[in-house]
């Protein structure tokens, strides 16, 4: 049996919607990057995928907990949805507490990979040792407030048990919340000290640290959360009382999980990037860029004829691998007779110095006439002849 979703429950619900749905594209993207383009997933890409699956399972356990009373009055619910509702609750907390563990060592791995000073790794390892060790103790402190465990949500029923002074739970977490915010703050400023002394311009550096001091932002939540941790007290109306700390629980490891992964996604961009720019020179306009050519964008050539009546040449800047070129040159002797040579055809690669592309003067010298009327390469004595009058050279493509 269930009852409607009224009161705070669809606030509690929608954001447990929400950022399960968030981190859920976040986490994907960031498993597509290691995996397929940078093809290297590493311990941090885990432990942000382990992350992941227990903040599934919270906001599973949040959002079920909707049906049966989180966010409503108790004295508005049926007595047997009561403990029912309270049930969903405690189970939100030990893997709420278990996402937030594994998602601050992927920041404190994720920063190791870049730390190359000492000073720096030890700071990493005692911030986030330091929370791994208060974690695991309000783990603990939750889980065993209630002796047995099921008296947490049965003591309201007739079910016999103890549990600890309300106070000592919210004293945890309050002291809980504390160390995550400050963990927040010293892995989201220390990026800005590990990139200080790299090679690389100043606008690369700030953006390298904006990265990854971008997860930082989910202490946002925490900060936010702390006035309500003393609703944990509210033992007659707990679970209205409560909505406001599983609202921002939510908040708090829902933004860390797309803002870690986030800073994962630069050589995705980096390819987006590049995709959309080949795309942009490919599709047209090309052929007025750099010499107001008029000719095919296909060519390794632009082209222009200014009032003078001469042709200018210069090399395109689009070019791939893999294409042909043919090269004719017709001119005039000093007999007005015209000679003509036809290169032969020839698969060239990037069009670099390296590859000797462009020689035209080596080519042109190495003719040869024997006659002063026949083409180059037929024997005789070696160069252009003199007496040279007009020179005309044409590049034709073939794809």
């Amino acid at each position: 049996m269930t009852v409607p979703v009224k009161g705070r429950g669809p606030q509690v619900a929608g954001a447990a919607g929400l950022f399960v749905a968030l981190s859920t594209v976040a986490v994907l993207l960031r498993c597509y990057c290691r995996v397929i383009i940078v093809k290297q997933f590493g311990l941090d890409d885990w432990l942000t995928f382990i992350s992941w699956f227990f903040f599934v399972f919270y906001c599973t356990f949040s959002i079920a907990g909707t049906h049966h009373g989180t966010g409503q009055h108790a004295v508005d619910l049926p007595p047997n949805e009561l403990p029912i509702g309270l049930k969903w609750w405690w189970a939100c907390e030990p893997v709420y507490v278990l996402a937030g563990l594994t998602l601050k060592a992927s920041i404190g791995v994720q920063l190791l990979r870049i730390a190359v000073s000492k000073t720096h790794k030890l700071i990493i390892w005692i911030t986030v040792g330091v929370l791994e060790v208060v974690g695991v103790a309000y783990f603990l402190v939750f889980v065993m407030q209630c002796m047995p465990s099921e008296y947490f949500w049965t003591r309201f029923t007739g079910g016999t048990g103890s549990c600890m002074n309300p106070q000592i739970v919210v004293d945890s977490t309050y002291a809980y919340s504390a160390i995550t915010c400050a963990t927040d703050w010293i892995l989201g400023l220390l990026p800005i000290s590990l990139v200080w002394h790299l090679q690389m311009n100043s606008r690369t550096k700030l953006m390298v640290a904006g990265i990854l001091s971008i997860g930082a932002v989910a202490s946002t939540a925490t900060i936010v959360r702390i006035p309500y941790v003393k609703d944990l007290g509210n033992q007659a109306d707990f679970l209205w009382a409560t909505s406001d700390v599983a609202i921002w629980s939510t908040a708090e490891t829902g933004i860390g999980l797309v803002a870690s992964s986030l800073a994962t996604l630069r050589p995705l961009l980096r390819l987006f990037l590049t995709k959309s720019q080949l795309g942009e020179s490919t599709s047209g306009g090309l052929g007025t860029q750099q010499f107001g050519a008029t000719t095919n964008a296909n060519g390794y050539i632009r082209s222009r004829t200014p009032k003078n009546g001469a042709e200018e040449f210069g090399l395109r800047n689009d070019i791939g691998k893999g294409r042909g070129v043919t090269t004719v040159v017709e001119a005039g002797g000093s007999d007005g007779t015209k000679r003509s040579m036809s290169g032969s055809r020839e698969s060239v690669g990037p069009l670099t110095a390296a590859n000797n592309w462009n020689t035209s003067e080596t080519k042109l010298t190495d003719m040869s006439s024997d006659d002063g009327h026949g083409s180059g390469g037929h024997g005789g004595s070696s160069g252009w002849p003199t007496g040279t009058k007009t020179t005309t050279v044409t590049h034709v493509v073939e794809s």
